[in-house]
């Protein structure tokens, strides 16, 4: 089933961080959990102050209703190697996912790396290997550590 959204800057939605940062606890626990050290509604504001990196983009159903997100961080996992920026943050909750929303948001941030006059960005990923793949990105051969094993680092020439 395709649903209709619209990508659009987290600047323009903040009241949507509360639900994101939910996501974020879910998601990404050993950080942004009780125990974490992380705190996801201090990074998703910083992310939603304007358009300089780190700046983040929303997938929203057309009633408003938040579908995904992704951030493009100066850092991330990969930067041992002097990457950068990343792709980040980028999570889509089971419930929406393989409508499109994950393919737009990746399109979102491409797109925000190329109007920051970016030529190449990077991104880690375990769950979304081939949603990265179909957009073009290719394997750098290299992985990054993680709390969740190694991470193939994936590279996206704009």
């Amino acid at each position: 089933m395709t649903q209709k959204f619209d990508t659009v800057s987290l600047s323009k939605c903040k009241s949507a961080i509360p639900v994101i940062a939910q996501w974020f606890c879910y998601q990404w626990s050993d950080w942004y959990g009780p125990e974490g050290p992380g705190n996801a509604i201090a990074d998703l504001e910083e992310w939603a102050d304007g358009d300089a990196l780190p700046l983040a983009r929303l997938a929203l159903s057309s009633d408003g209703e938040p579908l995904g997100i992704a951030a493009l961080k100066n850092e991330g996992l990969g930067e041992e190697y002097g990457l950068g920026p990343f792709l980040s943050a980028f999570y889509v909750p089971p419930v929406h996912r393989r409508r499109g929303a994950g393919l737009a948001l990746v399109r979102a941030i491409e797109e925000a790396a190329r109007d920051h006059g970016l030529g190449v960005i990077y991104c880690t990923t375990d769950g979304a290997r081939s949603l990265i793949e179909k957009a073009g990105w290719e394997n750098t051969g290299l992985t990054s550590p993680s709390e969740r094993g190694l991470l193939t680092i994936y590279r996206r020439s704009l």
